[in-house]
Parts: C-alpha cells; structure tokens; sequence
C-alpha cells in the first residue's frame, strides 16, 4: 500500500523526481506486493475460520489496512496546477513588478513542490515543477505573448496566459 501511494503522490524516496516509466514500475511493483500480501492474507484467513473455527482481530487488520491507505489516497489529493494557480499567479505577477530578472527557489505553492521560478527579461516568469532526466517540465505565465514552441521545447495553453512546458536537454 506504501509503494501505491508513493505513485499517487508522486513522492519518490529512493529517486528523487520520479518519471511516467518510474512511476509504473512502482505502480506494477506495489500492486504485485499488495496481491501477494492479499493472497497471503486469504489463504490464512480461510485456514483460521475454515480449520480451526476461531476468530481472531488480526484477521482484520490486513483490511484495516488497505481501507486506510484507499481512504488517505481518496481523501489527501497530491498537489496539481489548479489548486496552485492563485499562488504562482501572485508570485508571477510580484516578479514582473521587479525591475530585473529574478530567481527564486524551493517555493512550496498549493501543495506543488516548485524547484525554481525564474523571471525572464521577454516578460514571461517560469515555474519548474521537476526535472527528469533529459527533460524539465513546468508552466509558465505569459502575459499577452503566446510562447512559440520548436523540437526542444513545447508549450501547451492551459487557459488565459498559463501555459505548461516540457524543455528536452541534450
């Protein structure tokens, strides 16, 4: 059940930021782990109150758990670009009074871990979000340019100047 919600919030102890193909190796390790478990559960389960005819609290406490960890994945949503939005559009707009480029780190902002948001002198402010590999994700806040994209960087309109990025480096 750990290893699960690790994936659903995107927390990677052992890696740092996680990646898409990291995260469905956790997701295919942890459901192999919890089925074991399950099925190990069962059969002991079945022995208990088939065999010996007796109850026992551990014989729940495997569901107890299991319970637990769906109800805090349900209840405890990882952070996303909407529920940070107000914040980094008040960090962008703040930057953009600054006379000068700026850079500011380690922000955490409507439960988003944000790496580094840099203000550029085109007048567009940079959210990353992770760095992965050869690549860097994050958004961005334009206001009145649209950024123009090629094969290293990408853009997609998420709605009024936000834009999301993906920066590939050689």
């Amino acid at each position: 059940m750990a290893a699960l919600l690790c994936v659903h919030f995107e927390w990677a102890p052992l890696i740092g930021n996680s990646t898409g193909p990291d995260q469905f190796v956790g997701l295919v390790i942890g459901g192999m782990l919890l089925g074991g478990s399950l099925l190990v559960w069962a059969i002991k389960t079945l022995y208990l109150l088939g065999r010996e005819r007796r109850w026992s609290w551990k014989v729940a406490a495997v569901p107890a758990v299991v319970l637990a960890g769906l109800l805090a994945g349900l209840v405890f949503r990882p952070g996303s670009f909407d529920s940070a939005r107000p914040e980094m559009e008040e960090v962008a707009v703040q930057m953009l009074r600054e006379q000068q480029p700026s850079t500011r780190r380690d922000l955490s902002l409507g439960g988003l871990d944000i790496s580094l948001v840099q203000r550029e002198p085109d007048g567009r402010v940079y959210f990353y979000d992770r760095f992965a590999g050869s690549a860097v994700r994050g958004w961005v806040y334009s206001p009145g340019i649209e950024p123009v994209g090629n094969s290293a960087r990408r853009f997609e309109k998420l709605s009024g100047d936000w834009y999301s990025f993906i920066f590939i480096i050689d």
